[in-house]
């Protein structure tokens, strides 16, 4: 219904979902937040295909495959969500995030265009692609 009316009426919309089936059936563009913070955000198609916040990787590999013959490695969180009242310093997915250094303990991450249309806000996906 959302899809007709969008069509219909050139409506734009804001769907806020926890549901990656609905947001890839509805949605052109994603953006993913952590804690009231966008970490990733880019077309539809991209977020499927070629993720690169580690906790997109997370959420993505928190899905159910219906085929239980496939395997996957399942990423697992260590430790608590920090609480929203008591935020951390630096990047707020830095105590579960496995490839955490330094610099995400230290620095908020700036949201920047890693590739054309690809946003993203992580210091060692930054460092990844030279920025």
């Amino acid at each position: 219904m959302l899809l007709d009316l969008q069509q219909e009426f050139g409506l734009a919309y804001l769907l806020i979902a926890h549901d990656l089936a609905v947001v890839q059936y509805a949605c052109d563009t994603i953006a993913v937040m952590y804690l009231g913070k966008i970490t990733e955000m880019c077309s539809g198609e991209d977020f499927f295909k070629n993720p690169l916040h580690p906790y997109t990787h997370t959420l993505l590999e928190s899905v159910p495959i219906p085929d239980p013959s496939i395997e996957r490695k399942r990423i697992e969180l260590e430790g608590e969500p920090p609480s929203p009242w008591s935020l951390p310093v630096g990047c707020r997915f830095h105590p579960r995030c496995s490839y955490a250094e330094e610099v995400c303990r230290e620095t908020e991450p700036l949201l920047h265009e890693i590739i054309p249309g690809h946003m993203v806000a992580c210091h060692i996906v930054a460092q990844k692609f030279w920025l």
